[in-house]
This record gives C-alpha cells, sequence and structure tokens, in this order.
C-alpha cells in the first residue's frame, strides 16, 4: 500500500500547486488525500510496526503513538473519502452555478453523518468503525456522486470539455465503487474484512488514467506536458512584431478586396442600405488594421493587450459578418448562449476569431456547415468554431500551432503564422486554445477564456 500513499498524496499536492483556488481542484485533492490516508494506516502496520519491533524502537510510548497514528489515518479515510468525493462531485457538475445547494450549510449538512458516526462504538474491538451504521450514509453518498460524474458528462455539450469528464469519471468512478464494496458492504454484511487490500490495484488504474491523461489531455487542470512552454519559446524566438503584423494586414485587406467588389456589383442595383452596410464592413477592417499597427510594439516580439470589456458573441456576428462574401455555399450554425461580458483586447481578439473562422472557410472550399458556439461553464467562457470541411491527420494536428507551418502551402501570402499568433494572444488572455481534427470530417477549434483569471482593466 506504500505506493497508493506516496501516489494519491503525490496527485493531490499537484493538483493544489497546479491550481488551489478552484473548488474543485480542493475537493478531488481531498479525495487523494483521504484515500491515500487509509494507505498510510495500512503502510503503519504492516511496515512500520513490524520494524520498529523488529529494531527495538517499539517502545510502549511508541507503540501508542503508532497505533493512535493508524487508528486516526484510517478514520480518515473510512469517513472522508465519501463525504470528499460526494462534495467534489456537487461542485463538478455542470448545473452546480444554479443548484440551490450551492449555499454555505451544504456541505456542514453533509458532515452530519460522518459527526454521528463517532458516537457509535464499533460492534467488535477489532473493527475500526462500526460498520452497520456507517454503511448506511456512505453507500448513498458514493452512490449518489458516481450518478452525478456519469449525469454531468452525459449532460455536457461541449466536445472538448466532455473529454475532460469522461476521463475524470473514468479514474474517479469504478475506483469509489469498488472502495463502496471493499471498505464497507463486504465487512457490513458478510464478515469480509481484508478485501481491501486489493483496492491497490483498483488505485493503480486510477493513477495510470491520471498519468496517461495529464500527458496527453490534461486531468483537472494538471498537465504534465512541456510542448506549450516550448511552443511559447519558439514563438518568442522566431516571430517578430512586424510578421504578425504583415498577417494581420493580410487578411483585412483581403476583407477590403471582397467588399470592395462586393459593392461594385451592388452599386448596379441601387440598394442604398446594403451599400451602407458593406461601407461599414470595410470601415471596421480599415479600423482594425489601424488598431493592430498601435498593438504590435515594433520588433518587441511582444503581443501588448489594452483590455476592455467585450460582448463575445457580438464580436462573432460581427467577423462573420466580414467574411460572409467568402462562404459561398456555407451554412452558418449560430449557438451564441452567453451574451455576458468579458475583459479582453478587441483588437487581438477579432484578429483570432477571424483567423480561425477563416481557416474553416478555406477548409470547405466546396461548401459545408460552420458552427459557432458560445456558452458558459463553471470557470470558462467557452468558444467553438467548428467546419465540416477536409481536416487534418493526426501528424498535420501536432504541428497546427508550430509557427510556420502551414496546410495552405499552395496560397500565395500564406506564413504559416495565423494558428501561433491566437495560440499566443489567447495565452496572454490567460486562456488556452486547443484544435480537435479528423481527416474527412473536419476540424474544431476551442477558445476558452477563465471568468476570475482572465485579463482585467489597466
Amino acid at each position: 500500500m506504500l505506493f497508493v500513499l506516496i501516489g494519491l498524496w503525490t496527485i493531490g499536492l499537484l493538483l493544489l500547486v497546479t491550481d488551489p483556488r478552484r473548488l474543485t481542484t480542493r475537493w478531488i485533492a481531498s479525495i487523494a488525500f483521504t484515500g491515500g490516508s487509509g494507505g498510510l494506516s495500512a503502510v503503519i502496520h504492516d511496515y512500520f510496526i513490524p520494524s520498529f519491533y523488529d529494531k527495538g524502537w517499539l517502545t510502549e510510548s511508541v507503540s501508542i503513538w503508532m497505533l493512535h497514528a493508524e487508528s486516526i489515518s484510517s478514520l480518515i479515510c473510512y469517513y472522508g473519502l465519501p463525504y470528499t468525493f460526494l462534495m467534489f462531485t456537487m461542485v463538478y457538475h455542470p448545473n452546480y452555478s444554479i443548484w440551490p445547494h450551492r449555499k454555505k450549510w451544504i456541505p456542514w449538512l453533509l458532515i452530519i453523518p460522518v459527526l454521528i458516526s463517532f458516537i457509535f462504538e464499533p460492534a467488535s474491538a477489532l473493527d475500526p468503525i462500526p460498520y452497520q451504521f456507517v454503511t448506511l450514509w456512505t453507500a448513498p453518498y458514493i452512490l449518489s456522486g458516481i450518478v452525478m460524474l456519469i449525469h454531468a458528462t452525459v449532460k455536457e455539450r461541449n466536445t472538448f470539455l466532455r473529454k475532460h469528464r469522461m476521463l475524470t469519471t473514468l479514474a474517479a468512478a469504478p475506483t469509489l465503487f469498488f472502495a463502496l464494496f471493499t471498505l464497507y458492504v463486504l465487512p457490513t454484511y458478510f464478515g469480509l474484512y481484508e478485501w481491501w487490500r486489493y483496492n491497490a490495484w483498483v488505485i493503480g488504474f486510477t493513477l495510470a488514467v491520471i498519468l496517461i491523461s495529464s500527458f496527453r489531455y490534461g486531468f483537472m487542470g494538471l498537465q504534465i506536458s512541456i510542448q506549450n512552454q516550448k511552443l511559447d519559446y519558439t514563438l518568442r524566438a522566431i516571430t517578430s512584431g512586424t510578421t504578425i503584423l504583415n498577417h494581420a494586414i493580410k487578411n483585412d485587406v483581403g476583407k477590403i478586396r471582397l467588399f470592395s467588389e462586393k459593392i461594385k456589383s451592388e452599386a448596379h442595383e441601387s440598394d442604398p442600405s446594403q451599400l451602407v452596410s458593406d461601407i461599414e464592413v470595410i470601415m471596421n477592417a480599415s479600423q482594425h488594421i489601424y488598431d493592430m499597427i498601435y498593438r504590435i510594439q515594433g520588433q518587441t516580439q511582444e503581443v501588448i493587450l489594452q483590455p476592455e470589456e467585450l460582448q463575445l458573441d457580438q464580436m462573432l456576428e460581427q467577423c462573420v459578418a466580414m467574411l460572409e462574401p467568402a462562404m459561398n455555399q456555407i451554412q452558418i450554425v449560430k449557438d451564441l448562449r452567453f451574451s455576458g461580458k468579458v475583459w479582453g483586447d478587441r483588437a487581438q481578439l477579432t484578429e483570432v476569431f477571424t483567423n480561425v473562422i477563416s481557416n474553416a472557410i478555406d477548409a470547405m472550399p466546396q461548401g459545408g456547415v460552420l458552427t459557432l458556439k458560445l456558452i458558459e461553464t463553471k470557470r470558462t467562457i467557452s468558444v467553438e468554431i467548428k467546419d465540416n470541411g477536409v481536416g487534418m491527420d493526426k501528424k498535420q494536428l501536432k504541428q497546427v500551432f508550430d509557427p510556420f507551418f502551414t496546410t495552405k502551402s499552395g496560397k500565395k501570402l500564406n506564413f504559416g503564422l495565423g494558428l501561433s499568433y491566437c495560440y499566443h494572444v489567447i495565452q496572454k488572455h490567460k486562456g488556452t486554445m486547443d484544435m480537435h481534427s479528423k481527416q474527412g470530417v473536419g476540424t474544431s477549434a476551442f477558445i476558452h477564456f477563465p471568468k476570475k483569471k482572465g485579463v482585467g482593466p489597466t
């Protein structure tokens, strides 16, 4: 059980170091610490006490101290694990923000059965806890938590967030379900007390899931990967401010050209209202070029943000309007469910959205469906821009944020810097950007802005 103790407590510490302010992080770290306490109890009983006895160190006072430590560690596991698990699944649920149980008294209400358990005496001197009473509340706690995890995964509509919920459910649900039987049900109703030792195998599976998912996708904010650090370093080393400025100018000049042609053709139809609308688009594109010139600081290789309150739904609508002439045979589906405000740099984020939408349009030369989603989760504002175009293979997807990498080698004035720039801007906003793609199916770009740690006013 030593590796259980080390593994769970290490995961708990890493999670707290990674994001100590997030409520879900604190609760899942609590699960790791309470579960690891059971491993500590076993280590004291199986290793420390026999070792101290063999070396002659097990005096009466040391023996009493170790027995107390073993008992306390055991109780923390038996009583703390179901409680922390249920609390985690509650705050982790996507509907937690609108549930009435967010009131502060809920954690205190749920801990009442834990406290009452100390009143009852174990049926036998060898029993660590009063199994008959404890099982009455631990079983509903654990089963309710598993149901909420599964429900949260099914309910999640954002495909990127659903993958993370699936990994969390895979890591937590089997282990807690197995622990329900080995720690509580089997001792209570079948008199089998030593099956808890098999928990080590299931916990090993959980640690493997956490470790693998941390490398590939991240787990509850924990991501053991040097890819992002490498990308930051590469982008700073080879991308100058003037190069990014050229890329921004290229995009907006393209918009001006498209709408100029549109105005020319519409002039023959004498539709003043439409002409005014198109002229406004050209004026916005020109203003964006002006803003970008003053955002990029010469050759400093640094993007300087000027944050203000923004409405992302309106920005996405404007970006689509600016690119509309290029959307031949493309159907636009909008699901913009968040209309609140966030802090960000209007010029930089407009460039990000324009770049991603332009890439989606280019991926559908024969037409297709462009889907824009904007949703609010408990800790992020998430944008999804999805196309059903040509897609990318796994090799291309791994390089998609690399500077100077492009899948549009046949096109002029394409530097392969668009997504590198987008990544850098979103990082400056303390957000994250991910791409999912499958060849022949399409590509989805996910941009997540933190609700509490975003860029504020300066």
